[in-house]
């Protein structure tokens, strides 16, 4: 794996980390609005359905029930209506309704950080690169030729002879170099290399 693919690597990490914060704090908000919302919408349920629920008394004649005893006609028996049962009153919907217009609040309160997280991932991805002469695959090979040096001798020694490294582990990305180019260094023993 080159350092050009660790650090793209970690930008990438680093940019899905921000967006992530940025995106559950915003879910945060649209729930408590949510809840808010449904909270108000019990309280005026409960205020309409108090304001009809004391029937109004009729003036004028008796009811249909109390005419037919006084005539001698048998009572009706209360029948079980066939077909499909009566529909409730429409209040639920209102409140279903409502409840789609906040989820569809949270779901561009939640796109909108979404692409600014990832245009500035994009923005960012072309960091300062350290211009160098010799790559530091060259140097490597001509300070351990007929030489065996740890990793550390090996960056001391690239240091001196000028190159600057950009990563922020510099230690890291020499290791990486060396451990993945065996036909270039070989290990003739633990935790030192030479030129092949």
């Amino acid at each position: 794996m080159s350092k050009d693919t660790v650090k793209l690597f970690q930008r990438a990490c680093a940019a899905l980390q921000s967006e992530k914060a940025t995106l559950s704090k915003t879910l945060a908000n649209a729930q408590a609005t949510v809840a808010d919302a449904e909270k108000r919408l019990a309280e005026i349920e409960a205020a309409l359905g108090g304001a009809g629920s004391t029937p109004v008394k009729r003036r004028g004649r008796k009811p249909k029930k109390a005419a037919a005893k006084r005539r001698g006609r048998p009572a009706k028996k209360a029948t079980a209506k066939r077909g499909r049962p009566a529909k409730k009153k429409t209040a639920p919907k209102r409140k279903a309704a409502k409840k789609k217009t906040a989820r569809k609040a949270v779901k561009k309160a939640a796109k909108k950080p979404a692409k600014k997280a990832a245009k500035k991932a994009t923005k960012k991805a072309p960091a300062r690169k350290a211009k160098n002469k010799r790559s530091l695959k060259d140097i490597v090979l001509n300070v351990t030729k007929g030489k065996a040096l740890t990793a550390a001798q090996i960056l001391e020694a690239a240091k001196k002879a000028g190159h600057k490294f950009s990563g922020k582990n510099p230690m890291n990305s020499l290791r990486v170099m060396l451990y993945t180019n065996k036909k270039a260094f070989k290990q003739p023993s633990k935790g030192k290399f030479t030129a092949a």
